[in-house]
């Protein structure tokens, strides 16, 4: 997992600032509400993410699976929040990106120096001390930032080893039939059977598929079995034994 990404930044754990955990408030579930971590006390580690969809492929490549995400706008949070979240829905790995969305202002520097300045004493010559700009000084609390947090569990080994996704009768992507393939996982019994990202799976036995569920079911009942999967690459029908 570490040598997935260029960048791993793992942050240092704040004190809770705020009364209300807002990566909590805005959590959305993603999918199966069972769906839980291998390991039943996981350590939950954070790290920083780059591009939402890329990281999105190497997590599930990577046998993980989404649990949900936790997405607003405001001031900004220390990621000790997110992190305390993270460990309370037992995520393996959550991924953080954070963007600021305005400027700093010049008013808001000038007005924190004047309370300073109020606050200050006179010296026994009348004067009144020197102001000092820090780096609270120049931090500005109308800085707003946009928050996108995913929260990860991962998964035992699979018995096929495919993110699936099936599109309405509505959608042009659908024209080809058949599901999907979104990622593949790594090792996997597909992965080692040569499916691809892109593919499309047609049939397993000679049964055609149209949800991921059905997928699913067929995989559970052939479970320990070897099965023959049809499936489109480019277009072009091609088929594999796989053992499950």
């Amino acid at each position: 997992m570490k040598q997935i990404y260029s960048f791993i930044l793992l942050f240092t754990i704040l004190s809770n600032l705020h009364a209300e955990n807002v990566f909590e408030k805005n959590y959305k579930q993603q999918g199966d509400k069972n769906l839980r971590s291998l390991q039943a006390e996981p350590s939950t580690e954070i790290y920083r993410g780059w591009d939402k969809d890329k990281d999105n492929i190497l997590m599930l490549e990577e046998g993980y699976d989404l649990m949900g995400f936790s997405s607003f706008a405001g001031p900004y949070v220390p990621p000790s929040e997110a992190l305390e979240y993270g460990k309370q829905i037992k995520a393996d790995t959550m991924l953080v990106y954070d963007r600021q969305i305005n400027e700093a202002t010049r008013a808001t520097a000038i007005n924190k120096a004047r309370k300073n300045l109020a606050k200050k004493k006179f010296d026994e010559a009348g004067k009144i001390e020197e102001i000092i700009i820090n780096a609270d000084d120049l931090a500005d609390p109308d800085v707003m930032y946009d928050f996108y947090v995913s929260y990860w569990a991962k998964l035992p080994k699979p018995l096929f080893g495919t993110h699936l996704i099936s599109f309405s009768e509505n959608d042009e992507r659908g024209s080809e039939g058949g599901l999907f393939v979104v990622a593949v996982i790594k090792e996997s019994a597909a992965a080692n059977a040569g499916i691809l990202r892109q593919d499309r799976i047609m049939k397993i036995n000679g049964i055609e598929l149209n949800t991921p569920e059905e997928f699913i079911k067929e995989l559970i009942k052939n479970r320990g079995q070897t099965v023959v999967i049809d499936y489109k690459r480019s277009g072009v029908l091609k088929n594999i034994s796989v053992q499950l």
